[in-house]
C-alpha cells in the first residue's frame, strides 16, 4: 500500500467516526475568500492583457505574467471548488 493510499484510508477513517470535521462557518469564509481571490487575480490578468497590449515588446515578460496568473486563478479555483466539496461530504 502507498503513502497516499495508507493516508486517504486513515483520514476516511476518521472522517466516519467524526473526528474529522470542519466547522461550517470557517469553510464558508475560506470558499468566499477564495472566490474572492480568483475574481482579484482575473482582474489582474486583465489588467496585464492591456498592459501587454499596449507596452508590447518593452515588456518582454508581461505575456509570461498574463500567463502565470491564468494558472495562478485556475489552481485557487480548483482548491475553492475541492473545500466545497470538503463541506459537502461533511453535511
Amino acid at each position: 500500500m502507498s503513502d497516499n493510499d495508507f493516508i486517504n484510508r486513515v483520514m476516511d477513517g476518521l472522517k466516519e467516526k467524526g473526528y474529522l470535521m470542519i466547522p461550517d462557518d470557517f469553510i464558508d469564509q475560506l470558499i468566499t475568500t477564495l472566490h474572492a481571490n480568483v475574481t482579484t487575480i482575473n482582474t489582474m490578468t486583465q489588467l496585464a492583457e492591456i498592459e501587454v497590449k499596449m507596452l508590447g515588446s518593452l515588456l518582454p515578460t508581461g505575456s509570461r505574467q498574463v500567463e502565470s496568473l491564468k494558472e495562478l486563478s485556475t489552481r485557487i479555483a480548483e482548491i475553492a471548488f475541492n473545500v466545497e466539496d470538503v463541506r459537502n461530504d461533511q453535511r
